[in-house]
């Protein structure tokens, strides 16, 4: 055989083999918004990310900070993004005012709502916030959840002043001692509390859970319209995210090193504080026996009640509308 020949068949193989070389799968494009900016909480959902769990999914995923829950369940429902991390207690109050969006997921099914405050204030009982200040952004899950912590604490919430600030304003404000006291998340505590010891200034805390404020918070949300028209894209994001998250967890250290390295900003050691504070978040009796993400409709019921109580919302829904199990791995 010619040298020509040998050559004609070797290109004329390798077209055939590009003909018949199927075309490459194209990636649902996705926009998944956080609550607040990012920090070694959300360390998860770039694991998902950058570990390839939503590209094996056929998902590119988009990850956005946030502004507050309240701004997650608006975006979500607006379709500015596909699915946020936000709060059930604010999904609560938007599903009350038509906003169609579900929880299809829970993350801190463990309440995570915290005050932080100095402890030169000797704020040390709910009481002792009468007549003090709570810098907080106007949207955040805690300011939005304080009137059920305050009737639980009974505590007179027309006491309190609310100071409207950015979030990343409390911190600073908070050791300026220009208000007395801010809002925040447990997972935040290991950031703010070192933060606080550099400048010479320790924080103290008081828990909404320690005085009966027992509910959902954050958990994966999405459009109804979204479950309806497209399941199976739901079902892939929830399953390649919740496979993010528990690898975080069983590896906070590389999980806090993917997030450091394109935010170099946080520190590995706080970054994994954070991740093993959301693990216990994530880590109710339900997840334990149904598997992470498991929502328990009496606790869903109790988490409507409070918020409906405390906002005086005489139309709240059935609970049964603010979430389901049904896109959760193995179902």
């Amino acid at each position: 055989m010619s040298k020509l020949h040998r050559g004609r068949r070797f290109f004329l193989t390798a077209a055939l083999m590009l003909v018949a070389a199927p075309p490459a799968l194209a990636q649902d494009r996705v926009v998944f918004g956080l609550d607040f900016a990012v920090a070694g909480r959300h360390a998860g959902y770039f694991v998902a990310r950058d570990k390839g769990f939503y590209k094996a999914e056929g998902l590119d995923v988009e990850i956005q900070r946030g502004y507050g829950s309240t701004d997650a369940v608006t975006k979500v429902g607006s379709g500015a993004t596909m699915f946020s991390f936000g709060d059930v207690g604010s999904l609560v109050i938007a599903r009350s005012q038509g906003v169609k969006v579900t929880c299809v997921a829970m993350v801190y099914g463990n309440a995570p709502y915290v005050l932080y405050m100095r402890k030169e204030s000797k704020i040390d009982q709910p009481r002792d916030l009468e007549g003090k200040v709570i810098g907080s952004p106007v949207g955040a899950a805690t300011r939005v959840l304080f009137p059920a912590f305050a009737k639980s604490a009974k505590i007179d919430a027309s006491k309190v002043k609310w100071l409207n600030i950015d979030i990343g304003a409390r911190l600073p404000m908070l050791l300026a001692k220009k208000i007395d006291v801010t809002i925040s998340f447990l997972p935040e505590w290991p950031t703010m509390a070192t933060k606080a010891k550099e400048s010479g200034i320790e924080l103290t805390r008081m828990v909404f859970s320690d005085y009966g404020v027992n509910i959902y918070s954050n958990g994966l949300l999405v459009r109804d319209e979204t479950i309806k028209t497209n399941p199976d894209l739901v079902r892939r994001f929830v399953r390649a995210t919740l496979k993010g998250l528990d690898y975080a967890f069983q590896n906070p250290a590389d999980a806090a090193a993917i997030l450091v390295a394109k935010y170099p900003e946080l520190d590995v050691k706080t970054a994994s504080a954070e991740i093993a504070i959301v693990k216990e978040l994530a880590n109710t009796k339900e997840a334990q026996s149904r598997g992470l993400g498991f929502m328990d409709a009496e606790t869903m019921r109790v988490t409507r009640d409070v918020v409906a109580e405390a906002f005086e919302i005489k139309q709240a829904g059935p609970h049964e509308e603010l979430f389901t199990n049904a896109f959760l791995p193995g179902r």
